[in-house]
This record gives structure tokens, sequence and C-alpha cells, in this order.
């Protein structure tokens, strides 16, 4: 927050009035549960932005829209909570006070950086008169309006595209359940109208042979990163963990080689979703991950593995006696079984047809991204 400014970057035009400097306090009334213990409800679910709910005997049914703020000694990510609404004393929340908009001050909830800390305790420590005390700028209500009204839209359109995720994620979950064998059965519940023929239970040793090449990386072969949630991917494409400056001897190191379209799995998480196929190209990973390729498509084969039933099967084959040191070795995964379409063509079209779904998923997710990007730009710019 740039607090030597007294107006935003960007306005709106016919707004040109410096900002004043004022409390939060000044702006809204920050409550929590607490405030409302005595009054008795019975056990109401309370739901909260990190998807947690609780069961409580104390709560208040609220008639006014408010920001939600966070627990006690923590701010969540604020978000708008519209009336009736039901809180419990470890919520913090924010009643506005006389003439303010609602979205002005929620993005200016978003504008602040909440990362205080106890010095004697090194957490977070917020409390109502830590909040009630931060300071702000703050303009007046017509262009309070203009400015709510305008990240209010940016809200909307998140929402949409946040919808839109959620049901094609629900579609195609589904359709992974109709579209392969269930309970013991030889043919799936949906499947393109020109293919009779009963699926095959083949082991993978019929179908899979393991790639097991040790190099290290070079031009030809790059190296590669391999995470649970996208598979292979570039080492700078990496979010977390990015330990790479550590590798000190990295043009020596030795790493395993990988094709395009090879199934990939990480044998300590292949039971959380690290396995997958190497839909970018040839390069090196880590040798801690098992490689193998296949004569069947492989982005059928992927569905297969992917499958959260294989998945399921996958822990009762890994071997160890504490669950974090579990792991599925390649001999274990080979003595595995699955039903696999009967014909190349017809896993040519799953797989297609899987593919396109996570193509439109990725699309989505990509707008809602730079959605995302530009509210978090206009934050920056239209505000002091």
């Amino acid at each position: 927050m740039k607090k030597q400014s007294k107006a935003p970057e960007v306005r709106f035009d016919g707004y040109e009035k410096p900002w004043k400097k004022e409390k939060l306090g000044d702006l809204v009334d920050v409550r929590s549960g607490m405030d409302y213990k005595h009054l008795q409800y019975g056990d109401i679910p309370v739901y909260g932005t990190g998807g947690y709910m609780l069961s409580v005997n104390e709560a208040l049914s609220y008639k006014d829209d408010a920001v939600g703020i966070g627990r006690k000694g923590t701010i969540d990510k604020p978000y708008i909570l519209r009336a009736p609404f039901w809180t419990v004393d470890t919520l913090f929340y924010a009643i506005l006070k006389d003439r303010n908009n609602l979205n002005f001050v929620f993005g200016l909830f978003q504008n602040v950086d909440w990362k205080k800390k106890d010095e004697s305790t090194g957490v977070p420590s917020l409390s109502k008169n830590a909040i009630n005390d931060t300071e702000v700028y703050t303009t007046e209500y017509a262009e309070q309006k203009a400015i709510g009204n305008y990240l209010e839209n940016f809200d909307e359109m998140i929402k949409l595209h946040q919808k839109e995720i959620d049901r094609l994620v629900c579609v195609r979950k589904a359709m992974v359940d109709r579209m392969f064998p269930q309970d013991g059965a030889d043919v799936p519940a949906v499947r393109f109208g020109q293919y009779k023929k009963p699926w095959n239970l083949c082991q993978f040793s019929e179908i899979f042979t393991e790639r097991h090449i040790i190099d290290t990386i070079s031009d030809e072969y790059p190296q590669l990163a391999f995470t649970i949630e996208e598979g292979v991917i570039r080492p700078e494409d990496k979010k977390t963990n990015k330990r790479d400056f550590l590798i000190i001897d990295k043009a020596t190191k030795k790493y395993l080689q990988t094709e395009y379209d090879d199934i990939i799995y990480n044998p300590a998480n292949v039971i959380y979703g690290a396995i997958h196929r190497n839909a970018l190209g040839k390069g090196c990973v880590s040798p801690i991950y098992k490689i193998f390729y296949t004569d069947q498509d492989s982005t059928f084969m992927e569905c297969i593995v992917r499958h959260p039933r294989f998945i399921k099967e996958i822990s009762r084959s890994m071997e160890g006696t504490v669950k974090k040191l579990r792991t599925l070795k390649p001999k274990a995964f080979l003595e595995m079984s699955a039903y696999i379409a009967p014909t190349i063509e017809e896993q040519q079209q799953i797989g297609e047809y899987f593919s396109q779904m996570d193509r439109l998923i990725e699309i989505e997710k990509e707008e809602l991204e730079k959605i995302k990007h530009i509210k978090s730009a206009c934050l920056e710019k239209m505000f002091v």
C-alpha cells in the first residue's frame, strides 16, 4: 500500500479530490460471534472461505451484507458475506458504518498486507483492535461506488468461470465412471456406438515395458520436473519446492531419460495421483521416478492408471509398513491388471474425448487466472 500518495494512479473521470487517510475502524464495525455469545440457536453448520464446516451451539443470523475477514489471530483471504449469514465466535466480520460502499471496503481489505507478526510468538496476532487501527486511504462515496461496482464485475466473472470449471470437472468425473468398466464388468456403461466387443483383462506386464536409461541432461534431453498435479513440466514452471540451485553437479548428475507418451509415476506418492503421461517431450527426470512405455494408446492408458478405482488398487500393491514410506515398485506395477479396450481405435477415441475435456477445463482455468490478475492489477492501481 503506497502510504506516501494521496490519490490512486488510476481513477474514473470526474474524480480529482485527494483521498484521505482513515482507520478501518472509521469505516466498519469489526465484530465476531463472541459479541453475541449469549444467543442460543442449536447446532448450525457454518461455512468459511477455506471450505471448513463447523457445528456450533452459539451463532448469529445477521441481516446485512458484510466483509468476512477470518479467524481469531489470523486473516484469511477476505470475502463477501451475503445476508443472512451465520457466524461463530472464532470468525471476524466487518459491518459497514455510515455511507460506505461494501465492494470498495472489500477492496481495501484485499489491498492490505495482513502479514503482521507478534514479535514475542512469531505468529500472526490480529485482534479487533489491530484491524480497527489499520490505516487506509479512502474517498467520497460516489467514487467508492464507481470503484466498487467495477470490481464487483470482476468478482461476478470470477464466479462464473469457477462455476463452469466446477461443472466441467463434475462432467469429467461422471464420464470417467461411465466410460470404464466397473465392478468386474468387461464393458463400460457408456461407449462409442460402433464398438461392441468386450474389453480385455490384461496384466500390465503384457502392455508396459520399463524404460530405465541413465543419462545426463543435454540439449536433446533437457532437465524436466514432475509434480503430482501436472505431471511432467519444465523446471521453471514448478510452483513450489524449487531447489535446483542446490544442485552443484548438475552437468554430471545422473538422471533417467523419458520420451513423449511415457507413463511416469512417483513410487512414494502414486496413491495421491503422482502418475501421469509425459505430454511434454524428451527429457531427463530424477531417478526416483519410474518410467514405462506401451504399444497401446498412451492417452487412454493414462486414463486407466489415473482412474480413482485403480489408484485405490495401487495402494494394495505398495510395499512398506509405514504409510509415508510405502512405495510401488516396478515389479508390483507390472503385476497389476485392468480391463483394456480391445482396439487402438476405441482407445484413441476415449483418450481424445478426455483430452478435449481437459483442454476445456484448462482454458477456463487460464481465463479465470487472467481475470484474477487483471483484478489484482486494478486493486494495486485504483487504491492508494
